[in-house]
């Protein structure tokens, strides 16, 4: 049942089929949030984490295995490179209210400041480098991204593209190569980049219902 998951907001007027809202065709299931890897009991046959998590490359990348297996390591990738990377995997923290929009509409580009590397949509390189930037909570996205031609800077060049969309004209997408490398950054001008998502839902009907309580481990036979 845990595939098949849906926050309150997915049913508009009841849950029949043919009242449920439909969904932006990128959007690929919701899953509720203790179905994450933190979750999992490592000392349980049929319950162990992927022999990559903490270490980074895991070479089984989609979607599900990244937010089952790898959703807080700190690097579940490797460093975005223009020449590895046509297809990138980015994070996104926001609301349980707007992870429902976004399922519906799709995402829509910040366009007011302060945006530290221009107008667009944010993704960091993994969940754990969305905890410092996000300004919402409840609802994590882990999104596969078309990179398309993109313009990496550094710290000493962030007055260059920092509330602006001039770099919209030559590029389709800034990486930021911080510091830290696990808190790289990335923004893409255009939502139509985002090939397809999963949010993971940490919403109120988890606990009105007991799910959060009941399942204490991620063992299930099927994933």
């Amino acid at each position: 049942m845990w595939w098949y998951y849906r926050p309150d907001g997915a049913y508009k007027q009841c849950r029949c089929c043919c009242c449920r809202q439909r969904f932006h065709p990128s959007h690929k299931r919701f899953l509720p949030y203790p179905l994450l890897g933190e979750n999992r009991n490592p000392n349980e046959i049929g319950n162990r984490l992927c022999s990559y998590s903490g270490v980074g490359n895991c070479p089984m990348l989609f979607l599900e295995h990244i937010v089952i297996f790898h959703a807080y390591d700190s690097m579940p990738q490797a460093r975005y490179q223009r020449n590895n990377h046509r297809t990138y995997f980015g994070f996104h923290r926001t609301s349980p209210q707007f992870a429902v929009g976004i399922a519906e509409e799709g995402f829509r580009p910040s366009t007011h400041p302060p945006q530290l590397l221009g107008f667009g949509v944010y993704f960091a390189r993994s969940f754990k480098g969305t905890e410092r930037k996000a300004r919402h909570q409840g609802a994590l996205i882990c999104a596969e991204i078309e990179m398309g031609n993109v313009l990496s800077i550094t710290s000493d060049e962030l007055n260059n593209v920092s509330n602006s969309d001039a770099w919209h004209q030559d590029f389709d997408t800034v990486y930021y190569y911080h510091r830290e490398e696990d808190r790289d950054e990335f923004c893409v001008k255009d939502p139509r980049q985002i090939l397809r998502w999963i949010i993971i839902m940490n919403d109120d009907r988890l606990r009105r219902y007991g799910l959060d309580r009941v399942f204490e481990n991620t063992r299930c036979g099927c994933i």
